[in-house]
């Protein structure tokens, strides 16, 4: 599942190049949009597909997308490095990536029988991998094994990072 998001989110991001731009060149975050995408492709290969389910030990908490006993947690954490199509932004990046961690351990703790995931398209990023510690910190403190591709949209770079939450 974890290969399947970030394939479903890259082909989204790409088929929809123009609309995404939109939000990243103003570094807004697409999460919403993107996760209704994301279900829809999904109900492809799933026959049961919801947005925003109720976590089995936590009816006050909801996961962005449940599938087939799969929840899945959604991100969309801009950056402040400078991309030339970007608005400049001088917001730190530590509070997105501590979110997606603090995603990461609700998922932990959601209790059930249901696989977990988070995923994530973190931009613009830096051509230089200054990003890359911040993913380091993702896998370290959240203790997950992502995968993650690079991809770009209008000259911008982006990442787009799935994992199983255990």
């Amino acid at each position: 599942m974890k290969q399947q998001l970030n394939e479903i989110i890259i082909d989204i991001l790409k088929e929809n190049e123009k609309l995404v731009f939109i939000a990243i060149k103003q570094r807004a975050k697409f999460e919403g949009w993107l996760k209704f995408e994301i279900a829809c492709r999904l109900l492809d290969s799933y026959c049961d597909v919801e947005v925003e389910y109720p976590y089995p030990n936590n009816k006050n908490r909801y996961a962005d997308i449940y599938a087939n006993g799969n929840l899945i947690e959604l991100k969309t954490p801009n950056t402040n490095y400078n991309a030339e199509q970007c608005k400049s932004c001088t917001r730190p990046i530590t509070k997105n990536i501590s979110s997606i961690i603090e995603d990461i351990n609700k998922l932990r703790n959601a209790g059930g029988n249901c696989e977990k995931y988070i995923a994530f398209v973190l931009f613009p990023i830096d051509s230089d991998g200054k990003y890359s510690e911040y993913i380091e910190r993702i896998k370290n403190d959240g203790k997950v094994e992502l995968i993650c591709k690079p991809l770009t949209i209008n000259r911008t770079n982006v990442l787009v990072c799935s994992a199983e939450v255990f």
